[in-house]
């Protein structure tokens, strides 16, 4: 009878197996995901979980740490990447095991949410994720070609001694963004470090000798995709002109491809000279939904106060909700929110019942994204869970 242990690395020497199996599995070869190991600072043995059969490691897992903006809070957010089994261990359900005691792992140390990427979708359902349908613009890139072309700023590529400012550039922009990652010094390093974007993809648009918008983009040799985008209010034309650019500086590029918040600079150059589609490869989860809506009582109050008008509410109101068999009682003042968990003694005015999908699309577009727009609370949760924008940029895909 064969043993099987579901745990994290406990030395070097197993990394070094690891490193293995995703080279195998893998075309992208060792030195991809090691270099990122390497060079990221966040990185801890007890985030790599592996399968190990009869003493063989036969899967492995990495979980990548990231904080990302919530409004007016920072929420830990769990990436799911190289997930990889030997060809001889597969269909014996080795990574879906992993992926639960992964699961418990995040719950255990204070998780909010979780993201990866596939084409798998229902391998992923299976263990609590769901897909988020995202809009993803495409292009020609002959077409971009025909972009105006502004002389208003001098475009160049990064040089190491503009990381300050570029950094300074992000936050501003990324300020209101919901999902996207706070990038630490550290952070923007190791990603020159393990290559996320290539020096000579990084480009900056100066005005009066200053940085005022800067764009990364990748290339698989083919097509272009946009790693991410910034620039200051006002400076929309160098956002454009940086786009012209790299696009010229890829000849070989017949096309590109863009995930961008709502109303980014670049974004009407898309709508003129591109199409816009919605892909369902990025899958999220809740880790814990009570501690997660408790959580976010302080985001829930800062709405309240600043809505504009609360005419068709009544205060104070008590919502019920629930995902599955977890349920949380919110109370709503106009200048306050409470966040508790239910009981059978709780007494509500509204009932809300909704499943993980719809949380998801709750927490990162608004209340928009349900379909029953009758539906009891609606009121409330237009004021909850507003109309938002949210972005997590490729250039932090792991």
């Amino acid at each position: 009878m064969e043993t099987i242990q579901i745990r994290p690395v406990n030395s070097r020497k197993e990394l070094e197996q690891i490193y293995e199996i995703w080279d195998t599995v893998f075309p992208r070869g060792r030195s991809f995901f090691q270099e990122r190991l390497d060079y990221d600072n966040a990185y801890s043995t007890d985030t790599t979980w592996i399968a190990v059969v009869d003493g063989v490691i036969a899967a492995a897992i990495q979980l990548f740490t990231f904080r990302i903006r919530f409004g007016s809070l920072e929420l830990k957010l769990g990436g799911i990447g190289s997930v990889a089994t030997l060809p001889d261990y597969r269909k014996r359900g080795l990574a879906q095991r992993i992926l639960r005691r992964q699961s418990e792992f995040m719950k255990q140390n204070g998780y909010d949410l979780s993201l990866l990427n596939t084409n798998i979708q229902s391998f992923y359902e299976q263990v609590g994720w769901f897909s988020y349908p995202k809009k993803v613009w495409s292009a020609d890139a002959e077409n971009m070609m025909q972009l105006d072309n502004s002389t208003l700023y001098a475009i160049r590529r990064y040089e190491d001694t503009d990381l300050e400012t570029i950094m300074a550039l992000y936050e501003e922009t990324n300020r209101d963004l919901y999902g996207s990652v706070i990038r630490s010094q550290s952070y923007w390093l190791g990603q020159q470090q393990w290559k996320t974007v290539l020096p000579h993809q990084f480009l900056v648009a100066e005005s009066a000798g200053t940085i005022v918008a800067y764009l990364r983009y990748k290339s698989n040799g083919n097509q272009m995709q946009l790693a991410d985008c910034c620039c200051l209010p006002g400076h929309e034309e160098a956002a454009r002109s940086l786009l012209f650019r790299a696009v010229s500086d890829q000849p070989k590029d017949s096309s590109i491809k863009a995930y961008l918040p709502d109303r980014h600079a670049l974004e009407a150059c898309f709508h003129q000279h591109g199409n816009l589609h919605i892909e369902t490869n990025g899958m999220w989860k809740i880790v814990d939904f009570g501690r997660l809506l408790s959580k976010l009582a302080p985001e829930f109050s800062r709405r309240m106060l600043q809505c504009q008008t609360t005419d068709n509410l009544v205060f104070p109101a008590t919502l019920l909700v629930g995902l599955g068999d977890q349920e949380m009682v919110i109370r709503i003042r106009k200048e306050e929110v409470e966040v508790v968990r239910g009981s059978a003694s709780t007494v509500y005015n509204i009932s809300l019942q909704l499943n993980e999908a719809q949380w998801i699309m709750l927490l990162l577009n608004g209340y928009r994204t349900l379909e029953d727009q009758s539906a009891e609370g609606i009121p409330y949760l237009r004021v909850l869970f507003p109309e938002i924008s949210s972005v997590f940029w490729n250039a932090d895909n792991f």
